[in-house]
């Protein structure tokens, strides 16, 4: 049996074991979400080329035995410097890695893989207040890959398309257009999330549009924060636990 292999992946967390050793996470379009040990000390070439969100040709020695994967070379193909460069970029990128890693690719392996090397690019070439808006086109779109994302184009009570401003139901797990909901200040505001015109014209071009036109499509400070609050809330609860690195967003907001 092949013990060897080559495949492309990209590097999503590395822990260290022992002295000298390290566990590394890796997400691949064959295998999805992974596991393989470095060995090496400080001196080991393999240690700088395999960190996190490096992206590369990876080989390793598989041993089905003893159910243990080793690397034994790592080619870096985009290491995505800017991204330790920024605090804001480092933090989503890490988001991004405790998200998959947590859901485990949601077992559409060639998708996630897309996906998240996709977010990566974006926003090691982004400024920080795009990087703003692209993680919150990175959750809506992870949300559909995780089956869960609901229907921004009609209204889930009456059908109606949602032409203006909306709310999101969480008793209804979807939107509502605003005459279904009545007036804001007659309406239980406790289960809903009211979201602009615009936030839900963002939400409906993630959905329908390429990822080019996509990211055209302007957002005001107070949709950025709406938005914000809504999809981070949506997330959470698909994830069914909770994510550290949302802790860790307060405070560089």
């Amino acid at each position: 049996m092949e013990r060897n292999s080559q495949l492309q992946a990209l590097v999503l967390f590395v822990k260290q074991i022992g002295e000298n050793n390290r566990i590394v996470t890796f997400l691949s379009s064959e295998r999805g979400v992974f596991q393989a040990v470095l060995f090496g000390g400080p001196k080991s070439k393999l240690r700088s080329a395999v960190s996190p969100y490096h992206f590369g040709n990876l080989w390793i020695y598989e041993d089905k035995a003893k159910n243990s994967i080793k690397i034994t070379d790592f080619d870096v193909l985009k290491y995505h410097a800017e991204i330790r460069e920024n605090l804001y970029k480092n933090w989503c990128a890490s988001f991004c890695s405790e998200l998959v890693i947590k859901t485990e690719a949601c077992g559409e392996y060639e998708k996630c893989w897309r996906l998240a090397n996709a977010f990566l690019d974006g926003i090691s070439v982004s400024t920080e207040d795009e990087c703003r808006i692209a993680v919150l086109r990175f959750i809506w779109r992870y949300l559909d890959l995780m089956g869960l994302q609901c229907d921004c184009k009609c209204c889930v009570s009456c059908g109606e398309g949602l032409d203006e401003r909306a709310s999101f139901s969480i008793a209804d797990d979807g939107f509502i257009c605003e005459e279904c909901s009545g007036t804001n200040e007659s309406c239980d505001n406790t289960d809903k999330f009211f979201l602009s015109k615009n936030s839900v014209a963002f939400l409906q071009s993630v959905t329908y549009l390429s990822a080019k036109d996509a990211r055209n499509v302007p957002l005001l400070y107070s949709d950025t924060s709406e938005l914000h609050d809504f999809l981070f809330f949506l997330i959470s609860r698909a994830s069914e636990g909770k994510l550290k690195t949302l802790d860790l967003e307060r405070n560089l907001l």
